[in-house]
């Protein structure tokens, strides 16, 4: 949420389902456990007008260098899907 051009993360919604019975910190947020480290894909909804590549690109980042240095677990692979844009 901290990345510019982030608005809110959303799961899409056929997600939201399950969502319900994870709870509303892990809506739009899923993680899986590879042999090369965690794979993370996340559901986010984007302000209108940016550049929707360069903000993923940098989303991408912010998230595999705050896991691996808050965690140590290795991150494989962090997959953005953009959800919705909004004003």
């Amino acid at each position: 949420m901290s990345t510019y051009g982030v608005v809110d993360l959303r799961s899409a919604p056929l997600r939201r389902v399950g969502d319900l019975f994870r709870g509303p910190l892990t809506e739009g947020v899923e993680i899986d456990g590879t042999s090369d480290g965690v794979r993370i894909r996340l559901h986010v909804i984007m302000e209108r007008g940016v550049n929707v590549a360069q903000v993923t690109a940098i989303l991408q980042e912010q998230v595999r260098y705050r896991i691996e240095h808050s965690t140590g677990v290795s991150v494989a692979e962090v997959d953005v899907n953009v959800e919705d844009l909004r004003e």
